[in-house]
């Protein structure tokens, strides 16, 4: 379930990076086949395979080849929902967010609202509880739009940390075992408390 990772995050300024053929037919390599050795590497390009080597540690070091370690979240059975939101504050919600195990990356966007938020659950309802219980009443946010993610339509590696110490209390201060949502299961916990009933989080 856990897989290693190759991604290439070429923007607008790649033309400024001396990123010639070679390296793109590379980082082509690697997208198509992240598991591809050096070796292979070198068969493909018909250079050595110490160019190759040196090639792709030049892309790591100018950030166009980066290394992710995560988790295929359709094979894994993964929920994902995107929050749009509106904040005065948004450095005290990113801190907050920060703490949250279910929370992936956050987006700043222009238009109604000024944030766009990834999380991850096991069950799409923990995602909803998290978000009605946890982000609508205890941040600085207003106009919260909530949309679940159905399926993406390519494989999706995302990083995934299992929480392996537990607390009574989960990052935000709450107490699993004294809420509704935990109690009539419409939610598994969070996956920071010792209650929480999820099992790969």
């Amino acid at each position: 379930m856990i897989k290693k990772n190759k991604v290439s995050a070429v923007d607008q300024k790649s033309m400024q990076l001396s990123i010639d053929e070679t390296d793109r037919r590379i980082l082509s390599l690697l997208s198509e086949n992240p598991n591809i050795s050096q070796a292979e590497l070198s068969d493909h390009l018909k250079i050595s395979q110490p160019a190759v080597s040196l090639r792709m540690r030049k892309l790591e070091e100018k950030g166009v080849l980066t290394h992710v370690v995560g988790t295929d979240i359709k094979k894994a059975q993964l929920f994902l929902a995107k929050v749009d939101l509106s904040t005065n504050n948004v450095e005290g919600v990113l801190r907050a967010l920060e703490a949250c195990p279910m929370y992936l990356n956050c987006f700043l966007t222009s238009g109604r609202h000024n944030m766009t938020c990834l999380l991850m659950g096991e069950n799409v309802r923990s995602i909803m509880s998290c978000v009605d219980s946890r982000l609508r009443q205890n941040l600085p946010v207003r106009n919260i739009e909530f949309d679940l993610i159905v399926t993406p339509t390519k494989p999706l590696v995302v990083p995934l940390k299992p929480r392996m110490e537990k607390s009574p209390l989960t990052p935000c201060g709450a107490d699993c075992s004294t809420c509704s949502f935990y109690a009539n299961e419409r939610c598994l916990g969070c996956p920071a408390s010792i209650h929480y009933k999820g099992r790969l989080l």
